[in-house]
């Protein structure tokens, strides 16, 4: 077994990826609101909302 979390995701974070693979637009709309911006963030989870966040947008745009 490896030791390395470098590429390992808060089970959060795989939530935001697997609505973001599927275009699930309202799953994304709904995590994005569920996030709680007063509770501290790694920086994978905080990169997987920038990208949910830009994904939404360029969903909304179509």
């Amino acid at each position: 077994m490896s030791n390395s979390t470098s590429h390992s995701m808060p089970p959060y974070g795989v939530a935001i990826q697997g609505a973001i693979k599927a275009g699930n637009l309202p799953q994304m709309k709904t995590l994005l609101k569920q996030r709680d911006a007063s509770k501290p963030e790694n920086k994978e989870l905080n990169a997987a909302y920038e990208q949910l966040a830009k994904e939404v947008a360029r969903l909304e745009k179509h």
